[in-house]
């Protein structure tokens, strides 16, 4: 089969090689720019930048090269995760050794994002060498333990993004750096720096352990006492993370008991970053804690927490803060109490007439009326998802002899995104005087940019708007977000750009975790679902699924098994099953509703041929119970594809189970009857069999029994049975009674 997904491109995925697209459908991104002058770097690695459907150079000779940063030191330790599961031959000590550090080396320069995946992995490499390092020469051991690489380790954790499922083996793998580099080698016990104790402590705060944190504060307070800002506020950052009230409140004693203290200045700092992080639950913890010596937190931290509480749609909790600044001046609060009657009337002339009686009450107020007040009414508008009152707030500028600054751009592009109006917000972003220095400056607001173009047009004006947006983030390695990477899949195969889907995947793919991944999976998967789209596209999409999704689940697997027996390509659905079955990882391997719907799928398309090669492989799967809907399933294949013998073989097989028949089993039964060579005694005999058990027999099962002998050519018998119809199970012929017959894979197995 034909696919625009070539062999060179599966290729280069599996063996983690950069791409080089001769040739693409449609091209997003423009031809290569030159390249600007950069701030000189410490890293020796070079970091190839990347078009969306190509690389801009051709790929280098050399393998090593060709690794791309993200990626260096992957492949060893995969390998020696993958043969300590099979019990095989790993990679070398020297291997591992150097693959260890090169991970850590290649992210000195940009630290990026840690998954679950590389924790896990990371974990593993270190064990198995600290197991093994007797064997380790001197040049493999300096590579993994010595001084120079955990600091490195360290440093690299403490700024790399942690995604949440990685967290706990991260702060295991920082916590084997740590104490490596706390043991005595010969210079003595506790020679670590102060610059790899910051680090850790950063670690294990910000990852779910900040009493670890904090012991180590106290532990080597005379290393760190000089530091700034104090690592106290890490700890006790990490603290408010976690909710945890009670442990801030005792931190908030030892900084006393230390001669540290937390003023509203340190206060209003932490408020600050947790606000920049958007932990909400984080930030109200904080806040609630008592300051030391009865003070009040500033009136910049009031502010800060009541706006990002009406954000955040949690104006009961703000209301007493919003209380407790009546008592200080208006031109100090003038801005929140504007923002808190827009909650409450939501009308541009509200704010108007209120800001008018507060400027009347103290004329030195109107000094506080500026872009930053009209700026945070928009803000609030766009929160509640109100275009219409976030252009209103944004009038409201003129009134008051104000110009409109980048941030109102911003905000009422924000507006446009979030209203689907592609016009104006393509419109907004022209207006903007350097377009690239705010894409890179408002990643959350380039990201809803990206996905509502994506997702609402495929013409190429908007498709060029695109690449223009998507230029410098590429050139910068800009992780997108996953909704925008999802968007982006969907809109180049909705272009039938697989290969195009390929070069975005593969180099960006690994900074994502399993829900992260799930999301742009999805976006294949929809495709691949999509009936109105060609057989052949939706095969290279299930194809490129295949490798860049492995750990797709057998639920998954089974849907899009099920669109190619949509697709009547029964071919390609019994692929999609055989690759379940090939499945290393059992959970992966098909369940008994796989086998039931794949079943149903070929009595759909009368696939006789692979209903056997499916049958075969049950017959030696055993981890799969054959229940009476699995039978059921297999008997209707069969007798749907003409095969009555194996069915009836199937049904004796049924009635040897301890669940035994069902009633959809009987229905199937006169099904097989149709094309058998004694259909018309077999079926008579089992029907007067049913009423001598006084089994009920439903609408569906007696028009299968009169469809058996109709379709045997015995049309009297049929007849008759149609005229007794009402006396024998109370329900009347109807007109299809007499004019049309069910074709076999019409039955439903769900309630067998």
């Amino acid at each position: 089969m034909q696919s625009h997904l070539t062999r060179r491109v599966f290729r280069a995925i599996l063996n983690n090689e950069p791409l080089s697209s001769s040739r693409c459908h449609h091209r997003f991104l423009h031809s290569s720019r030159g390249v600007r002058s950069r701030k000189p770097i410490l890293s020796p690695y070079h970091i190839q930048r990347r078009g969306l459907f190509a690389y801009d150079a051709a790929p280098p000779a050399s393998s090593q090269s060709a690794a791309l940063p993200s990626e260096t030191g992957l492949s060893p330790m995969r390998d020696l995760m993958r043969s300590l599961a099979d019990k095989s031959r790993g990679p070398t000590n020297a291997t591992l050794a150097r693959a260890f550090q090169d991970f850590f080396v290649a992210r000195a320069e940009v630290p990026g994002v840690f998954t679950s995946f590389h924790a896990q992995l990371l974990i593993t490499t270190w064990k198995y060498l600290r197991a093994h390092e007797d064997e380790l020469v001197a040049e493999e051991w300096q590579r993994v333990f010595s001084t120079e690489n955990l600091e490195n380790v360290l440093y690299v954790l403490s700024e790399a993004k942690c995604l949440p499922e990685s967290h706990e083996t991260l702060r295991k793998v920082a916590r084997l750096a740590y104490l490596e580099l706390c043991s005595d080698h010969g210079f003595g016990r506790n020679r670590i720096s102060r610059p790899a104790l910051i680090a850790y402590i950063h670690i294990q705060a910000m990852n779910g352990n900040p009493e670890e944190a904090r012991h180590v504060v106290e532990n080597f307070w005379n290393k760190l006492e000089k530091t700034s800002p104090s690592p106290w506020l890490t700890v006790m950052r990490g603290f408010a993370i976690n909710d945890d009230r009670y442990q801030i409140e005792r931190t908030v004693e030892l900084l006393h008991e230390y001669g540290i203290k937390f003023d509203q200045n340190a206060h209003e700092e932490l408020i600050t970053l947790l606000i920049g992080q958007g932990l909400l639950v984080a930030v109200k913890t904080l806040y609630e804690c008592p300051l030391p010596g009865g003070q009040q937190p500033s009136i910049a931290t009031k502010e800060a927490v009541v706006k990002y509480a009406i954000l955040k749609a949690e104006i009961a909790w703000a209301e007493p803060i919003v209380e407790s600044l009546s008592k200080f001046p208006i031109m100090e609060t003038m801005r929140i109490m504007l923002l808190w009657e827009a909650v409450h009337k939501k009308s541009a002339a509200a704010i108007l007439e209120k800001a008018q009686a507060l400027v009347s009450e103290d004329p030195a107020a109107r000094d506080s009326l500026n872009m930053s007040c009209v700026n945070s009414l928009v803000e609030y508008a766009n929160s509640i998802k109100n275009l219409d009152l976030a252009i209103e707030f944004a009038a409201l500028a003129p009134q008051w002899g104000l110009r409109p600054n980048v941030q109102t751009q911003l905000l009422l592009l924000e507006s446009y995104i979030m209203a689907g109006d592609v016009n104006k917000a393509l419109t907004s972003m022209e207006a903007v005087q350097d377009p690239e220095k705010m894409v890179l400056q408002n990643m959350p607001l380039m990201n809803k940019l990206i996905t509502m173009l994506c997702l609402s047009s495929q013409e190429n004006n908007v498709l060029e708007k695109i690449s223009s947006f998507l230029d410098p983030l590429f050139e910068n390695n800009v992780r997108l977000e996953a909704d925008t990477l999802a968007a982006l899949t969907h809109a180049l195969l909705y272009r039938h750009d697989l290969e195009g889907v390929s070069e975005l995947l593969r180099p960006r793919l690994g900074s994502y975790d399993s829900h992260e991944r799930t999301k742009i999976r999805n976006a294949l998967i929809d495709f691949i679902a999509d009936q109105s789209q060609e057989n052949g596209e939706a095969w290279a999409a299930y194809e490129l699924l295949q490798l860049a999704f492995p750990e797709t689940g057998v639920a998954k697997r089974t849907e899009i098994m099920s669109s190619f027996f949509k697709r009547n390509r029964s071919d390609q659905a019994f692929l999609v099953f055989g690759n379940m079955r090939q499945a290393e990882d059992f959970a992966r391997r098909p369940k008994p509703d796989t086998y039931v719907r794949c079943f149903q799928g070929f009595a759909r398309t009368q696939d006789g041929k692979n209903v056997d090669l499916v049958h075969n492989m049950l017959k030696l799967d055993v981890q799969i119970d054959l229940n009476t809907r699995l039978l059921n399933s297999l008997m209707l294949a069969y007798a749907a594809c003409d095969l009555p013998e194996k069915a009836m073989e199937i049904f004796r097989e049924i009635l040897q189970t301890s669940e035994g028949p069902s009633q959809k089993t009987l229905t199937i039964f006169f099904k097989a009857c149709e094309k058998h060579h004694n259909g018309v005694e077999e079926a008579v005999k089992m029907f007067n069999k049913i009423k001598l058990l006084e089994i009920t027999i439903d609408r569906q099962m007696y028009m299968a029994y009169v469809e058996a002998l109709a379709a045997q050519c015995e049309f009297s018998l049929a007849t008759e049975a149609l005229d007794e119809m009402h006396s024998q199970i109370g329900y009347q012929p109807t007109r299809n009674s007499y004019v049309t017959r069910s074709p076999p894979p019409s039955f439903s197995l769900e309630h067998s």
